[in-house]
């Protein structure tokens, strides 16, 4: 039988919208508290700061900002996972990156030695989905580990 030993769960936050991403944090809790294994939540910073106008700020002001998004992220990060554990005995880690989601999900599964991602479905716009493929495609085409995907649960009355 599976039993997974590092859980690697990548959020960008969107719970109201998005049930597939409730349920893939759900299930990762429920079977990292069945495996007493560690969960490894992701948050991937795409806000690019060298891109954005800021031609007014100098380097010091910009690697503060950076610094600032870090830290907000890191704070989000950790009430979003605190609130899914919610008090169990899961050993759990906080991890933000810079950079492109897919490409950061999968540095993180080889340098955390992840046996299982568990990633939502997300619904990108059709022609854009089409042109570029989604971030859970890129993970599941590219990982090494076992990937489970959660889709949005639909009423079926």
């Amino acid at each position: 039988m599976f039993k997974p030993e590092r859980i690697l769960v990548p959020t960008d936050f969107s719970e109201k919208g998005a049930q597939s991403s409730k349920i893939a944090v759900k299930q990762a809790v429920l079977l990292a508290e069945q495996n007493d294994s560690e969960i490894i939540f992701l948050h991937v910073i795409t806000e690019d700061m060298d891109k954005k106008p800021l031609f007014f700020l100098d380097d010091i002001k910009i690697d503060q900002l950076k610094k600032k998004y870090s830290e907000h992220y890191n704070d989000e990060l950790t009430k979003f996972a605190e609130k899914y554990i919610n008090g169990r005995n899961i050993k759990y880690k906080i991890k933000i990156r810079d950079g492109v989601p897919y490409n950061e999900i999968l540095k993180e599964e080889k340098e955390s030695g992840v046996d299982l991602i568990s990633i939502a479905t997300r619904g990108l716009s059709g022609l854009q989905d089409f042109f570029y493929g989604s971030t859970t495609e890129k993970v599941v085409r590219r990982a090494t580990c076992n990937v489970l995907v959660v889709r949005k649960v639909t009423d079926r009355d």
